[in-house]
């Protein structure tokens, strides 16, 4: 079993099929212009597919990635796309980013509910403020703990099989296996079954059944909106879903802009 998708190159080479909806993406683009951002810092870059897209805008982009797979995997996009001179990858943590460097911070892909800790999360807002130039903006995602994303998150609903990018097929799901906190406000650990094609992937394959083990926290809104205002933000917006409707409890997103005071 592996820690973290992200640190198994195997499930890193299969990210971009699973997660291949542009919806997030594509409102973080129109957000950026909204913004008039012309440099952005996304944390939690992946893959690479969000900094590329913003790099063929015309906007600087910096990732940073603490897993050293899913940060090659980036790099290796950007070089293929020849897009070095307007993307900076950064190996580590928000910490590792300069100051007052960016006009707008994302994390998107659900990448606020890897900081499990209060204290994790408090940090990253800060960081985020530190990164971002006076007046600068941040704008994340964050699933609603409204929703019995438990009682989604099986095998029944979740399993598929799609096409593996070295050749075959691959067939993947998720698992729930414990939930711990109140209602409004929990932390969900689940497993996600990876089984790869038969034969030489050139990383491992044959028809490997690799299981990864994630934590993802999910907070209330209360919990989302009061350290964003400790830490030096004021609220802009709160949308339910990439339409930007207005969130509800029955939205299954807490989407979140916020700028620096």
């Amino acid at each position: 079993m592996t820690v973290l998708w992200p640190e198994d190159p195997r499930l890193v080479a299969v990210y971009d099929v699973e997660c291949a909806g542009r919806w997030d993406h594509d409102f973080y683009l129109a957000l950026s212009d909204d913004v008039s951002a012309e440099v952005v810092v996304d944390i939690g870059c992946g893959t690479g597919v969000f900094v590329t897209d913003l790099a063929q805008r015309g906007k600087t982009a910096v990732g940073v990635d603490p897993a050293e797979a899913v940060l090659a995997a980036a790099q290796q996009r950007v070089n293929d796309m020849g897009l070095g001179s307007a993307v900076r990858l950064v190996h580590g943590d928000a910490s590792s980013v300069g100051n007052d460097l960016g006009d707008l911070v994302i994390m998107m892909g659900h990448v606020a509910q890897y900081f499990l800790t209060d204290e994790a999360w408090e940090a990253v807002l800060s960081e985020a403020h530190r990164i971002l130039r006076p007046g600068g903006h941040l704008a994340f995602e964050t699933r609603n703990p409204l929703i019995d994303w438990a009682g989604e998150w099986t095998e029944a609903n979740t399993k598929g099989t799609l096409p593996h990018p070295d050749g075959g097929e691959f067939t993947s799901w998720v698992q729930v296996v414990d939930v711990t906190g109140p209602p409004d406000s929990y932390t969900i650990t689940h497993h996600g079954h990876t089984i790869l094609p038969e034969g030489d992937l050139g990383f491992g394959g044959g028809g490997e059944h690799v299981v990864a083990s994630e934590q993802l926290r999910f907070r209330s809104r209360a919990e989302v909106e009061r350290p964003l205002t400790e830490a030096g933000f004021d609220i802009e917006q709160i949308w339910g879903d990439w339409k930007r409707s207005a969130w509800t409890p029955d939205s299954r997103e807490l989407i979140v802009h916020a700028s620096a005071r």
